[in-house]
């Protein structure tokens, strides 16, 4: 459930193969942002917004301020705990961040390749993704965190996020990082983990295969002598 919060035509998302510190990505219909849930500071902080205007990033700072406590339970909800501070916050120190972030913004859509159209081909169950910079990459869809279950036409209806840096699944409200996809990161670090340790028990070689078939066939592995074990 990556869409936390909505309000004002804005989605609040905590993309699921995203990294520390907590913040949440606010999507709206022409831009997005990236607002940190100010853990580490004590107050919530705008990283960089584009394509929201004045008006909209201050609203949206301000929904943060309001919802924080629900927005930091959502991301430990998905990524684990975290520890946090608290400061004052004041709503004017809001207008003193906008300008920076939309810089800040601007420099890193202009330099970073984004998604620029993403497609489901039903036939190699993946998504196929291009970039900005001309570059394509692809990924089984079912790989992903919360997807393995999915039908073809929950898969096949994705759509970019405006700034092309995220995935969006509506029938299956997930969210996915293009920057994260790239790197092969396909859900939490805790679900990594356990996708890891599931396909490394999973996986046997061959000769394994053979030899455990082999031991079966005999009535179980060998046992050793006590010279073997002494040795």
């Amino acid at each position: 459930m990556p869409t936390v919060h909505r309000a004002y035509g804005l989605r609040f998302v905590v993309y699921v193969d995203d990294h520390p510190p907590a913040h949440v990505h606010v999507v709206g219909a022409s831009g997005e942002a990236k607002i940190d849930l100010g853990v580490e500071e004590g107050r919530p902080s705008l990283l960089w917004a584009r394509g929201l205007d004045r008006a909209t990033l201050r609203r949206a700072m301000l929904e943060v301020m309001a919802q924080r406590d629900l927005l930091l339970a959502a991301w430990q909800r998905i990524h684990g705990p975290v520890p946090e501070e608290r400061h004052v916050m004041k709503r004017d120190w809001i207008d003193t961040q906008i300008d920076a972030a939309m810089k800040r913004g601007t420099r890193k859509f202009t330099r970073e390749p984004h998604a620029v159209s993403a497609r489901y081909d039903a036939r190699s169950a993946r998504v196929k993704v291009e970039l900005s910079n001309g570059c394509t990459f692809a990924f089984p869809a079912r790989a992903l965190q919360g997807l393995s279950d999915a039908t073809d036409g929950q898969l096949a209806k994705i759509e970019l996020s405006p700034l092309g840096a995220g995935l969006h699944w509506p029938l299956l409200d997930a969210d996915f990082t293009v920057s994260g996809l790239l790197m092969g990161i396909f859900g939490t670090r805790a679900w990594m983990a356990r996708e890891m340790a599931r396909r490394a028990g999973a996986t046997s070689s061959p000769a394994k295969a053979a030899a455990a078939r082999r031991n079966g066939r005999k009535g179980g592995r060998p046992r050793r002598t006590r010279g073997e074990r002494a040795a």
